[in-house]
């Protein structure tokens, strides 16, 4: 038999795993011109809990009763539409299904076979990857010497956004949730300074780490952490809002304080969605895949294994337990990866 899981019950407030049911379900069949694949890795992420909503989103919400969806690496078991083979691995916005049919193949996309890893479609040269890069370096503009800021900087996008950021010269500092977080973005991001917003008061870590305040605020928090941001944003700082993690399970909208910073420092912010981007993809992928096989651009990937345990990984990654990227592994990948 199949396993899928299904969104079940729309959450109020934090979401949790009764939203979910794994359940068994018949094997699909492949029609003229469709696309059977075996999932390999499930792409967990932050965005999902607004499609949870009933109400709009920049995404199209989940209908009761249907199978959960997001970015998904997998493996051809059979096509019957030309341009893929048994075998190809694939990636596409896909039911959250041990093995799934695609309708010609709409959506799909075939992966480099040369990346040294598969997965890095759905993470590094994927649209998390995409995302810190359109954030970091076409909207935050750093030149050499500024600070650079990152809220939520172990997350997917905020291990990247910050390395991209030094790459072009800026000193860069970032935040996170526990000393295992900010160990990993010393020691393996090379950021040059960050904190525990846990344990520390904003102001005061931020006035230490950032002494010469703040030119580039890449905001994945949103919250009293772009509040404290905003305090000690320089004259002229650019401000690239990814995301507001912070109030996605939140039941009513407490706003944000200091916004009159805007105009007295003349700060540029500016909220902004990958899929806008996707067209850039490709350029992006051809950019930046060399540093990740020469090993210059590190990140990690948080991998949880069985798709029984997807509804919980994804609570988890929701309250902030993953370092990097979560994915769930739901079916074996060879040993020549």
């Amino acid at each position: 038999m199949n396993t899928r899981v299904l969104f079940v019950k729309r959450p109020v407030g934090w979401v949790d795993p009764s939203c979910f049911a794994v359940e068994a379900c018949d094997e699909p069949a492949c029609g003229p011109g469709d696309v059977l694949v075996e999932a390999i890795w499930l792409s967990l992420d932050p965005y999902l809990r607004g499609r949870m909503n009933e109400g709009p989103s920049y995404a199209p919400g989940f209908a009761l009763g249907t199978p959960m969806v997001s970015r998904v690496v997998a493996r051809v078991l059979e096509s019957r539409r030309p341009g893929f083979a048994a075998g190809d691995l694939v990636w596409g916005f896909l039911d959250w299904a041990l093995r799934s049919v695609v309708p010609r193949g709409e959506g799909l996309h075939r992966i480099d076979p040369t990346w040294t890893r598969p997965s890095l479609a759905i993470s590094a040269l994927g649209m998390p990857g995409l995302t810190a890069w359109v954030g970091a370096i076409e909207l935050g503009r750093p030149s050499p010497g500024e600070t650079v800021y990152v809220s939520s900087a172990a997350g997917a996008v905020g291990q990247l956004a910050g390395q991209f950021a030094k790459r072009a010269g800026a000193r860069v500092v970032g935040s996170a949730g526990g000393p295992e977080k900010v160990a990993f973005l010393l020691e393996r991001c090379g950021f040059d300074a960050a904190f525990d917003y846990r344990a520390r008061d904003l102001d005061d870590a931020l006035g230490e780490t950032c002494p010469r305040g703040i030119d580039v605020y890449f905001d994945n928090v949103g919250g009293p952490t772009l509040e404290a941001a905003l305090r000690h944003a320089n004259v002229a700082a650019r401000v690239p809002v990814c995301g507001m993690i912070s109030g996605y399970n939140a039941t009513d909208d407490a706003g944000i304080r200091g916004l009159q910073a805007l105009v007295s420092k003349r700060i540029s912010m500016t909220g902004f969605i990958v899929y806008d981007h996707v067209h850039k993809l490709a350029a992006y992928q051809a950019r930046v895949e060399p540093w990740v096989r020469s090993g210059e651009l590190r990140f990690h990937e948080d991998v949880v294994q069985g798709i029984e345990r997807a509804p919980s990984a994804l609570v988890g990654m929701m309250r902030g337990e993953a370092i990097g990227k979560r994915l769930v592994q739901v079916t074996a990948f060879p040993a020549a990866e």
